[in-house]
């Protein structure tokens, strides 16, 4: 009983050490001149090793100013919730003040063209937005495209890309929305045929981080906002999207939010 006992405690603080190794500020309060990034990992942009575009410009952004960048990925919802409640300094791709709780800057770092799938047996004719009224429409769970579309309709959030597009495909959902480039990648997985489906971009939606409400937060939002703006006047962050061929670039040369 005794070595039984020990093993157990053994193995729960294997378990704690993991948690406390993967979410470092749960147990801490790091440093003031650290940055924790907390996203879904999105390919090419959030990449579970660090790399990626998204994670690339918001080196740029605060590196040279003495800060150090570490990056977890997890659920888009677990993101949200990690910095609502301070445990992360930041989270990426959120649209303007989708969430509450949460610092928006000014600028915007990318954006979604949001695209809705769907089968020309269920939807012959697509006619702009109202197309969706009184259907069933999915969407991964906590993008909430509702906040941004007029038209009534029947929602139903999915846990992954993968499983709404096969509710479409089974006549389980009329239409699947999110951003196109997501959409793409997810169909050259080759689960599904490509050519079953249409797909119609229908919005933009500017992609920002969202910082922690605090004292923090708030100095790293002013710093984003300054750093940012400094960058894309340079060319910096043409030139980043260029370096991992970003198909879209929504900035122009006067570029505003």
């Amino acid at each position: 009983m005794i070595g039984f006992s020990v093993k157990k405690m053994a193995c729960a603080f294997v378990l704690a050490f993991t948690a406390l190794a993967v979410f470092p500020s749960f147990a801490d309060k790091h440093s003031e001149k650290e940055i924790i990034l907390v996203s879904e990992a999105w390919e090419d942009a959030t990449e579970k090793d660090g790399s990626g575009l998204y994670f690339e410009i918001m080196r740029r952004v605060f590196e040279p100013l003495g800060y150090s960048i570490k990056t977890i990925t997890t659920t888009y919802s677990r993101s949200v919730y990690l910095v609502q409640t301070k445990k992360m300094d930041a989270f990426l791709g959120s649209y303007i003040d989708e969430k509450e709780k949460i610092l928006y800057p000014y600028w915007h770092f990318d954006a979604d063209q949001v695209s809705a799938v769907y089968k020309a047996s269920v939807i012959p004719t697509w006619e702009g937005e109202k197309t969706l009224g009184n259907r069933t429409v999915g969407w991964v769970k906590g993008y909430d495209y509702n906040d941004y579309i007029d038209t009534k309709f029947n929602i139903h959030e999915v846990k992954s890309r993968r499983q709404g597009l096969s509710m479409v495909y089974s006549d389980r959902l009329d239409v699947m929305l999110d951003a196109r480039k997501e959409l793409e990648e997810e169909f050259a997985l080759g689960y599904l045929d490509r050519d079953d489906f249409e797909m119609v971009v229908i919005m933009d939606l500017k992609l920002y981080p969202g910082f922690a409400d605090s004292e923090k937060g708030q100095e790293l939002r002013r710093i984003y906002d300054e750093r940012f703006e400094e960058l894309l006047t340079k060319g910096e962050i043409k030139r980043l999207y260029d370096e991992y061929e970003w198909e879209y670039f929504p900035f122009s040369v006067s570029s505003k939010p």
